[in-house]
């Protein structure tokens, strides 16, 4: 007899039988996955335009996981001749700030407008450029990097991540004081939270916190989730078409 067969002939009704194979099945894929390319989930939808032309919205990438293989940023990429997706250098999948990935939770929050937390955020998908040192400057007479890691960019970008900060709200001058020994001093009265990455702008009337896609902030080694080593074209759209429904109804409700 045959597994299937014994399968069929299981006391239990027709749509746990099904519920059960679907179970088995994406466990399977998800082992495979895991043993071919070290990440349970190895693809991810591109929902941004920063790496256009090379990668477009709706792109799905499939990524290697960071631990079965090394980065080649742009500065070495070029002196060997590798390229990928039609420049020099890698193309990485990373946490920005070291911060937690969406959960399905989290996104089905964001569809209904609600914030996940400021401790979790979007995957970045970019280019390294190069690796500095603890103390090397970020880019020619830019800031000391606070810690070692990778700068990066966007393709489409006009700036590197590191250099691309906004400010988005506002903290009392005490928090300085009292978080000495997390807080770094990185000149012309700009401080880093090494923790969360967090920027704080000190003015004459208060402080200001700032965010950007790693602003001040290199990729740290354990940041990076994967190497990105494949496209398929537009198939992602299938995952960001709900996404993009309720913010164009949402637009219309504002």
């Amino acid at each position: 007899m045959k597994i299937g067969e014994r399968f069929d002939d299981l006391p239990i009704p027709g749509f746990v039988k099904d519920i059960i194979f679907v179970i088995v099945v994406v466990g399977a894929i998800s082992l495979l996955s895991q043993l071919a390319l070290g990440l349970w989930t190895p693809m991810v939808a591109v929902e941004s335009g920063s790496m256009v032309p090379n990668l477009n919205i709706g792109d799905i990438i499939i990524v290697q996981g960071a631990s079965r293989t090394d980065v080649v940023p742009w500065d070495v990429a070029e002196k060997t001749g590798y390229y990928a997706f039609n420049k020099p250098g890698d193309v990485i999948l990373y946490r920005p700030y070291g911060k937690e990935s969406l959960n399905l939770l989290d996104q089905l929050k964001m569809l209904s407008g609600i914030s996940p937390g400021q401790d979790k955020a979007t995957p970045i998908i970019h280019r390294a450029l190069r690796y500095v040192e603890l103390g090397e400057p970020m880019w020619e007479g830019g800031p000391a990097a606070p810690f070692s890691g990778y700068i990066t960019k966007g393709d489409h970008n006009d700036v590197i991540d590191q250099m691309a900060g906004q400010v988005f709200g506002m903290a009392n001058l005490s928090y300085i004081g009292t978080h000495r020994d997390e807080i770094m001093d990185v000149g012309s009265d700009v401080f880093l939270d090494k923790k969360t990455g967090l920027v704080i702008y000190k003015t004459d009337n208060g402080t200001f916190v700032g965010e950007g896609i790693s602003y001040l902030t290199p990729v740290k080694k354990e940041w990076v989730i994967g190497v990105a080593r494949a496209k398929i074209p537009l198939v992602g759209y299938v995952r960001l078409l709900p996404n993009i429904i309720l913010n164009e109804v949402h637009k219309l409700i504002g």
